[in-house]
């Protein structure tokens, strides 16, 4: 098992960032000796899971209160943790950080070139909490040829921009210009899931969940209603829990075992 912190400048965020990284090492004994280091193999890429933080979070969330690093080595698994702010992972007007384009764009092309990871649609996935949520949803669907799975962890869905409509001082309203739409764009994941089903696009496999007291959890169930409408394939999980680390840690263990990824 590795963990690397990576602090590198990008271009599209215009400022030096964080990233955390975990790289299994599997490998090709029981008991390691000599045999192990034959793990060092960079024409055997593994899976990549791009896990997203909520607000007010930051790269180490996941590595700080998850045993995610744990769960990554037991399915041989590559796990990168990017910095968002409390973006909504949105390209931020006047000139801000593009969160968005770095996702989708300058960071997948910096982790295949820095770590031996997959560049295969049905190998590379994307899942987050709360607001990372709504992000991994929003980026896999909108870059359906990138990911082949995507999971939702308490998304917040509509609550979050009701919120910034309410309150101009809400942690997400730098992430848009005043008296702004998503009505119609990629961040109305309504109209995207819609645009989908109505374009017979091949979208990724979605996984949804949420504790049953979550304050998110209309919210989910609302959501749920619209794809169920328009015939949009998913799979849901929930149980017991709320907005925290309790559930998130169980439920990202499911996520897991949902992928397409051979547990050790």
């Amino acid at each position: 098992m590795a963990l690397l912190h990576v602090k590198t400048y990008s271009k599209m965020l215009r400022t030096k960032t964080d990233i955390q990284v975990i790289l299994p090492t599997p490998r090709t004994t029981e008991t390691g000796g000599e045999g192990a280091f034959r793990y060092y193999d960079s024409s055997n890429p593994c899976p990549v899971l791009y896990l997203l933080h909520g607000t007010f979070g930051d790269s180490g969330d996941w590595m700080r209160f998850s045993m995610i690093e744990a769960y990554a080595q037991e399915y041989n698994l590559a796990v990168v943790m990017p910095e968002a702010a409390n973006s909504i992972y949105r390209d931020m007007p006047r000139g801000g950080p593009r969160y968005y384009s770095y996702l989708t764009e300058e960071l997948p092309e910096m982790i295949r070139w820095m770590f031996p990871v997959s560049e295969k649609r049905e190998e590379t996935f994307v899942a987050g909490l709360s607001m990372g949520g709504n992000g991994a949803f929003k980026i896999g669907m909108s870059k359906q040829e990138m990911f082949g799975y995507v999971a939702c962890l308490s998304g917040g869905f509509g609550e979050i921009f009701e919120r910034v409509n309410a309150d101009p001082e809400s942690p997400w309203s730098m992430a848009f210009e005043r008296g702004e739409s998503i009505e119609g764009t990629a961040d109305d994941l309504n109209w995207l899931s819609s645009q989908l089903i109505d374009k017979k696009i091949d979208y990724p496999k979605l996984y949804m969940c949420c504790g049953t007291e979550d304050f998110l959890y209309e919210e989910n169930c609302k959501f749920r209603k619209h794809l169920d409408s328009i015939g949009f394939k998913y799979d849901y999980h929930e149980q017991p829990g709320i907005h925290d680390w309790i559930f998130w840690n169980d439920e990202i263990k499911r996520v897991l075992e949902w992928l397409p990824v051979k547990k050790k």
